[in-house]
């Protein structure tokens, strides 16, 4: 067997250990399966004991798995619930934080995400009674709650000091401090932390083995000079696992605190092992101490960091280059953590490799700066403010950097690329320098990547000069993204959210990241039902639109005056739409048809006062019909005229659309925004409405998304572009295969649908349909 023992081990003992999470399987076989495993391992060959080590994880994941399926999280039903919670930290200016089950009339335990909907919150450690509503997906909103005991533990009191203190100095500054000392990150401004994430140094705003390292440094620095090497390396040992029970043992400071523990044992038994060794003994350790580590994000983010960090360096020990070392070091942590990232968040940020250089160096200077202020006071705190504030400038000048962050949808599909990047890399590195052969490994490792990130779909088509509108397939709901001809974004609603999922931070973000939008100039949301809403909070927060409409109905659900606070503490002009209002942005106007102040009083449904509104862009005309019925329509058949596109009112619903609404619009092309339903969604009466009209219809769930493209005479629609890795590489062979071939022998090259109009104005014959 290559390598040390304990690295396929713990290889081995993690891939079953995943495997137990991840896939479920009767306990009686998972045991059979062990026993089997284990007799087949006393033969003693290599083989058979890694497939019991993996059969062992598999037990345990299992176990682990069927633990999971007992806690709170999973058992409570949505509605009314009581419990008996231990609060952690003390809330947010939100009312939020996490607390750990206690008691229960369900008969489960487990740590839920509380929101305490009252003006007075409990002290972090205190154990309450409270009573209110699950809301699905691990969050408890609590509207009654009574402390029964204030006592709490030593850690709690601590951490409240140390926050009052941090207070106390840092000011304004005082939420990233927090992030850095006590791990919350709850109160930093949201546009700092997305610089910080964009610039590739979001590790730095969460404890992680960075921090743990810095502090373990410094201390074993100190205490040796003190007590000699050895006593020093034992105290920093004792500090780092005195500061980690303080903040509760959160899993990536556990992490690390293993990771040092070992080194410290091998130091101690003045053995070097290889850093693999150590990670993969610390990676043992974590996982036989937290099971559930093997499917979390987080660790999966340690874990490879440290590796690429290792693995960096290691390359590093033979250049004669000045700052190699901390370049490798950089290069590696980023490229170990992209397929990660990808996967798991939709983004990449290769400017990380540089911007790590310089804000990493800061932090060193900042967080043990931070801790000796906490003893010795201003004079202390004045200079790790600086230093803070040089990393916060890094953060948003790098963040700025066109390209220096890449997004895509989370997923496999956009991981791939950076999967076979990564293994590119490592194949030329193994390779001697010297030998003419590595350069060619290079050329060859450099056009693989490309390759599969082309074939990957990861490039957004970027469509130049015009009118581009984008129906995003978000299910059941709508969301339409507008790019006009200055490269200025309008978002027409923003997908449905549920206790489980929102399309806004799942689809829609991604798809506005992946074509660069930083800022949205106009949010339009047509009512307040969550399939049109849902995505709002997320969006706002990322993307800070300039100017909001909407009905202005005032509706009492949660998420409404969620979306209502957001505006506010954003600062976003609000505004009221109203027919006879228009917006103009680059030669593209917004005219608003429904509703009128008179209709609003009428106390309709969110569904008939939904805002309606006309595009137009040179003679080109879209209507956007939100969720109106056939009341709403009948009101406005005097006041509409042919447009050549209509968005379908409520998913095709029975009760929208009716034929007088299709002769007085007689659009070209209609698209239905409409997934998996419980309400008949489209109507097949409305289906064949809408073809009687002579209209193309389009549907989201069954081609995906609809994108139209206009010069302001003519328009083209485009509808289900290869939308697996298969079927995109099966087109990429065609285009390298038959480059010189017509379209229609590369169909499967071609979008499923791909059609040129013109518009009403340019041709006294319309087109056949």
């Amino acid at each position: 067997m290559r390598g040390a023992p304990v690295v396929w081990f713990a290889a081995a003992y993690g891939a079953g250990l995943w495997i137990g999470l991840v896939l479920f399987a009767p306990l009686a076989l998972v045991l059979a399966l062990v026993a089997g495993a284990l007799i087949a391992a006393a033969r003693g060959t290599w083989p058979t004991l890694l497939a019991a080590i993996a059969a062992v994880g598999w037990l345990t994941g299992s176990l682990a798995y069927s633990r999971r399926t007992q806690t709170c999280a999973v058992r409570w039903r949505p509605g009314p619930q009581a419990a008996i919670l231990r609060v952690h930290d003390a809330p947010n200016l939100s009312g939020i934080t996490a607390a750990e089950v206690e008691y229960s009339p369900a008969d489960c335990r487990g740590r839920l995400r509380v929101r305490f909907s009252g003006e007075e919150f409990p002290p972090a450690g205190a154990r309450v009674v409270a009573v209110g509503s699950y809301l699905g997906g691990g969050t408890y909103r609590i509207e009654h709650v009574k402390v029964l005991d204030s006592r709490r533990a030593l850690r709690y009191v601590l951490r409240e000091r140390i926050a009052a203190r941090i207070s106390r100095l840092y000011g304004e500054r005082a939420p990233v401090v927090d992030a850095l000392v006590l791990g919350r990150r709850d109160a930093i401004d949201p546009a700092l932390r997305r610089a910080f994430a964009d610039a590739g140094i979001a590790h730095l705003l969460a404890i992680s083995g960075l921090h743990v390292g810095i502090l373990a440094w410094w201390v074993e620095l100190v205490a040796g000079l003190l007590a000699g090497a050895r006593s020093g390396r034992w105290i920093g040992v004792a500090a780092i696992w005195g500061y980690v029970s303080i903040l509760g043992f959160p899993a990536p400071a556990a992490r690390a605190a293993a990771f040092f523990t070992v080194r410290a044992i091998a130091l101690q038994r003045q053995r070097h092992p290889p850093n693999t060794v150590v990670l993969a003994l610390a990676a043992l350790v974590v996982l036989g101490a937290d099971p559930e580590a093997a499917t979390d994000t987080g660790a999966w983010l340690s874990f490879a960091a440290a590796w690429g960090t290792a693995y960096g360096a290691s390359l590093a020990r033979s250049s004669r280059f000045w700052g190699a070392g901390t370049l490798a070091v950089s290069a590696g942590a980023t490229l170990a953590t992209a397929p990660i990232t990808a996967y798991a968040f939709g983004s990449v940020a290769p400017i990380g490799v540089l911007t790590n250089l310089v804000a990493v160096p800061l932090a060193a200077i900042a967080v043990p700066g931070i801790f000796w202020s906490l003893l010795l006071g201003g004079i202390v705190a004045g200079g790790s403010g600086l230093a803070l504030a040089a990393v916060e400038r890094t953060a948003v000048l790098a963040a700025s950097v066109p390209l220096g962050c890449v997004r895509g949808t989370p997923g496999a599909e956009f991981a791939f690329p950076w999967a076979v990047g990564l293994a590119a890399v490592l194949w030329v590195v193994r390779t001697k320098p010297r030998r003419l052969w590595a350069h060619k490994k290079a050329a060859a490792a450099a056009a693989l990547a490309a390759w599969s990130w082309n074939a990957s779909g990861s490039i957004g088509n970027l469509g130049g000069g015009g009118l581009s509108i984008h129906f995003l397939d978000v299910g059941q709901g709508d969301a339409i993204a507008i790019e006009t001809p200055g490269g200025r974004w309008l978002l027409v609603d923003a997908g449905p959210r549920t206790s489980y999922d929102d399309a806004g931070r799942r689809v829609v973000l991604p798809f506005l990241r992946r074509h660069g939008v930083r800022k949205l100039a106009i949010m339009v949301v047509t009512h307040g039902d969550a399939d049109h809403l849902g995505g709002a909070p997320a969006l706002m927060r990322s993307l800070e639109p300039e100017l909001v409409l909407e009905p202005g109905q005032p509706l009492p659900s949660r998420l409404y005056l969620e979306y209502l606070a957001l505006v506010d503490r954003i600062g976003t002009r609000w505004r009221a739409a109203r027919a006879g209002d228009t917006v103009a942005l680059d030669g593209v106007v917004l005219a608003v048809l429904h509703p009128d102040t008179s209709w609003i009083r009428r106390n309709f449904s969110p569904n008939e006062n939904s805002v309606v509104l006309r595009l137009s862009y040179g003679e080109f005309d879209a209507v956007l019909a939100g969720d109106i019925g056939e009341i709403a329509e009948e009101g406005l058949l005097g006041s509409v005229s042919p447009a050549e596109v209509l968005k379908v009112a409520h998913h095709g619903s029975r009760y929208s659309t009716s034929k007088e609404w299709l002769e007085a619009l007689d659009p070209l092309v209609a698209v239905i925004s409409v997934g998996k339903n419980r309400y008949g969604h489209p109507a097949p009466e409305t289906i064949a409405r809408l073809r009687g009209s002579g209209a193309q219809v389009l549907r989201t769930d069954l081609g995906g998304t609809v994108t139209i493209r206009s010069d302001g005479r003519y328009f083209e629609v485009f509808q289900g572009y290869p939308s697996t890795l298969g079927q995109r590489i099966g087109c990429l062979l065609h285009r390298l295969l038959l480059s010189s071939a017509s379209s229609s022998s590369r169909s499967g090259c071609t979008p499923a649908l791909r059609a040129s109009y013109p518009t009403f104005s340019t041709t006294s014959r319309w087109p056949q349909k």
